[in-house]
């Protein structure tokens, strides 16, 4: 891979972010992640070259904070074959915290400095068992703040444990075994500001091969801000950057039905330095929660499996990985007019 940047400073992040501080360690995997309001979740997805994706959720809460029993969730995505999504409670107190890495109480995941182990049994239904290869180390933007509410001091984290892996695992679904080998990703976001109050949309992707990895988000809050991040991992190190150039976020942004959105969407980074095209469609859909009510909000998640490419300074060369989509409106989205809820958000959805 060879990326034409000007600005190499970031490279040197990698060569020492394997050894974490014990400060650091703390934060990350502190004890005491629950003060209402309260969200938090470990998400890490598998994907192969032949397009099965797996998406493999940690509840200690749901996504929007409002289920506090933790539980286990899986979306399976096979070509041609319906998808499956599972879903199981776990016992309370199964995280073990005050430690480096992810751990739980039982050997459903299993998390070291350049490994995670997985044994995951949904009983009567389907069974993932396999590992976890890190090839770069964890990964956080600044100090790991997503967003804040500087009047309230509520706060949301986000810190990419795995931002490049490869995995081997064995499924067992629908009286099948599946021996499968690819990339893998986790990160863990927790916080005391849950999306619902702060997204009004939120696009986000991973995307990967041997080689490489890419992840990036945009996120336009219910303020008008606009909050982007851009993580490139390769063998020489780590490119890092607040911006990107996409129509990817205001597209979905004006989309009546994103469940049925189909398209190439393209995203740029590093002043164009790198391109990334993955295709989308509503047959590549893994999971999705369309305008369902949250208290006095409508609530929207979409998550695709999609296979692309990314165009370096010297080739073209092929990624495959997971992007999602969130969208937070008014509770009466849908019988409100388009300017009254852009009113609502106090933003342009043209993004000028």
């Amino acid at each position: 891979m060879c990326l034409n940047i000007k600005d190499r400073t970031n490279l040197e992040l990698d060569k020492e972010s394997w050894q974490v501080s014990h400060e650091r360690q703390s934060w990350i995997h502190n004890g005491s992640h629950r003060p209402p309001p309260y969200f938090e979740w470990w998400y890490i997805h598998f994907v192969t070259p032949e397009g099965v994706a797996i998406n493999l959720v940690l509840h200690e809460t749901d996504i929007f904070g409002q289920h506090d029993s933790p539980y286990l969730s899986m979306s399976v995505h096979r070509p041609g074959k319906p998808i499956c999504y599972l879903k199981r409670a776990l016992p309370l107190a199964i995280i073990t915290r005050n430690r480096p890495y992810l751990q739980t109480g039982s050997e459903l995941l299993a998390e070291s400095k350049r490994s995670i182990f997985f044994d995951v049994d949904f009983p009567g239904e389907a069974s993932l068992k396999g590992e976890m290869v890190k090839l770069a180390p964890r990964l956080v933007f600044g100090n790991g703040i997503l967003f804040a509410d500087s009047q309230t001091g509520r706060t949301s984290y986000w810190m990419i444990a795995a931002p490049h892996a490869s995995f081997t695992a064995q499924l067992h679904l629908d009286g099948t075994v599946l021996n499968l080998e690819g990339m893998a990703y986790q990160d863990h976001q927790w916080g005391t500001l849950p999306l619902q109050d702060m997204v009004a949309d939120w696009t986000w992707g991973h995307f990967s091969n041997p080689q490489m990895a890419a992840v990036f988000f945009q996120i336009r809050t219910q303020r008008g801000q606009l909050i982007q991040r851009v993580g490139v991992t390769t063998a020489g190190g780590r490119f890092t950057d607040t911006s990107l150039d996409s129509e990817f976020l205001k597209t979905l942004s004006n989309t009546v039905s994103p469940e049925e959105y189909s398209d190439n969407v393209e995203v740029d980074f590093f002043s164009k330095n790198l391109q990334l095209e993955f295709a989308i469609s509503p047959t590549k859909l893994m999971r999705w929660r369309i305008n369902e009510p949250l208290g006095n909000k409508a609530v929207s998640y979409l998550r695709w499996a999609a296979t692309g490419a990314y165009q370096d300074a010297c080739a073209r060369h092929d990624v495959y990985g997971i992007s999602e989509y969130i969208r937070v409106r008014p509770g009466a989205y849908g019988s409100l007019p388009e300017s009254e809820y852009r009113q609502y958000y106090l933003w342009d959805h043209d993004g000028d």
